[in-house]
């Protein structure tokens, strides 16, 4: 006797899956991470490398009331460099130094010498006064920005003594003196009272 294994099942259809988006592998993804990662690390070293160097002051910043100085070039390369005050190439003294604005002043008698920096809005501010040092020579110690320093055979003043003090009492300086300059320091700060006499080379 046969068995009847009754009506054969009916075929199972499985439901077809939609295909799978295709993304990047995990590899390509964590490529794509560092990447992104070092532009990021690379743009914020060139915003903070830029506010640091931005604008001509890179060693005009760091002058503190009683450094000597020299300036060096000119328009935006110009800054103020530290040199020994005993340097026959160091005209100047740092009398007061601050922050420039757009409107650093300096009174008679001391040169005003402001230094932009353009990314931050503000720059460096420095009044400097001759100095004090015998055997200098300039032109016009007249003018409101720092003399340059001259031959001394053809300027038109030249150092010829300096005194550690002002007196209004008397003249410190010989009377065949050409021009003579009063310092006042406000004995709290490294800049110094200083009469500095002049005559004609």
């Amino acid at each position: 006797m046969s068995e009847n294994p009754g009506p054969p099942f009916p075929p199972y259809n499985t439901p077809e899956q939609p295909p799978k988006k295709k993304g990047f592998s995990f590899r390509v993804q964590m490529i794509l991470f560092a990447a992104s990662l070092v532009v990021a690390i690379g743009g914020f070293g060139v915003i903070i490398t830029l506010n640091n160097i931005a604008g001509p002051e890179k060693q005009a910043k760091t002058l503190a009331v009683g450094d000597c100085v020299v300036l060096t070039g000119s328009g935006e390369e110009a800054d103020a460099v530290k040199t020994p005050c005993d340097s026959p190439q160091a005209p100047y003294t740092v009398a007061l130094a601050g922050v420039d604005k757009g409107d650093w002043s300096c009174n008679d008698r001391f040169y005003k010498y402001a230094v932009p920096t353009p990314l931050r809005g503000e720059g460096v501010g420095l009044c400097l006064a001759i100095n004090a040092q015998v055997g200098l020579c300039f032109d016009d110690i007249e003018s409101k920005t720092p003399p340059p320093l001259k031959d001394c055979g053809s300027a038109r003043l030249k150092v010829s003594e300096v005194f550690p003090r002002t007196s209004v009492e008397e003249s410190l300086c010989a009377d065949d003196s050409a021009e003579v300059i009063s310092y006042v320091g406000d004995g709290t700060s490294n800049f110094k009272s200083a009469t500095i006499c002049f005559v004609t080379p």
